[in-house]
């Protein structure tokens, strides 16, 4: 069997500093990652564990210590499960792995499943903070909380948009932005509010989303009346409130 790769490589343009990443069929029928890097290509799959490996028999590692960590309290009582160090090395060596298909899953605009790979990142980082044995494994674990919620709002919020829901992309991007900020405050680094860069990102974007979302016939009315007002040009201001009382009044019978 061939095994030299270079023919994939060669058919593959590649551009250093860009993410490039396609979906294959794989050779058993299932659908597969394939993400171009600066010496090879990363594999991964397109569901259950990135690297198809089940630690201990179980669907992911994250899995395996939920589980592992009922057994040893309903044997020994609360607060009975810990994890070592060792553990959460392996958990954050996981929480890479989903990292890589998270955002390919960006790249593909495939965001439901990026933002399922952000939840199960968010879950190791709570099993982490919750359960580690060192202090400094508790610390690592909130120290990439801001970044993954970012990205569970950011893939939320492009499903949405991909809808042409934009009223609801706007919500979950305003809720994405409390959420962090609760964080920052819970954590005691309230003065990182206007420095920290996902929030910058969230923001800005809450803001362009907002001005490109499609207005509704009684908020398009509403906005040429203020401007009419703004500039002095009464008739016409009078006119556009005469229509935005018209409208208004339909609707309002229509909701009757």
């Amino acid at each position: 069997m061939d095994s030299d790769i270079g023919p994939i490589l060669g058919g593959w343009e590649y551009a250093p500093g860009e993410l490039s990443v396609r979906k294959i069929e794989g050779g058993n029928g299932g659908q597969k990652i394939q993400i171009r890097m600066d010496l090879g290509l990363m594999q991964l799959e397109w569901s259950g564990r990135p690297d198809a490996i089940r630690p201990h028999g179980h669907t992911s590692l994250l899995d395996y210590y939920v589980e592992k960590k009922q057994q040893r309290e309903d044997e020994r009582g609360p607060g009975a499960f810990r994890l070592s160090r060792e553990d959460c090395w392996d958990l954050a060596q996981e929480a890479m792995k989903y990292y890589w298909r998270r955002i390919s899953f960006f790249e593909l605009k495939e965001y439901q499943r990026a933002e399922e790979d952000a939840r199960h990142n968010l879950a190791i980082l709570d099993m982490c903070y919750d359960y580690a044995e060192n202090e400094e494994d508790r610390q690592l674990a909130e120290q990439y909380r801001v970044f993954v919620t970012a990205h569970r709002v950011q893939a939320r919020a492009l499903a949405f948009l991909d809808k042409d829901a934009h009223g609801e992309a706007v919500a979950e991007i305003r809720r994405g932005i409390v959420e962090i900020e609760a964080f920052l405050e819970k954590i005691g680094q309230l003065d990182q509010l206007d420095d920290c860069p996902e929030l910058l990102f969230l923001r800005e974007w809450e803001t362009e989303v907002e001005s490109n979302r499609p207005r509704s016939p009684r908020e398009r009315l509403a906005a040429e009346l203020q401007a009419a007002v703004a500039e002095d040009k009464f008739e016409l201001a009078a006119s556009l409130r005469d229509r935005l009382r018209s409208l208004e009044t339909e609707q309002a019978g229509q909701e009757l």
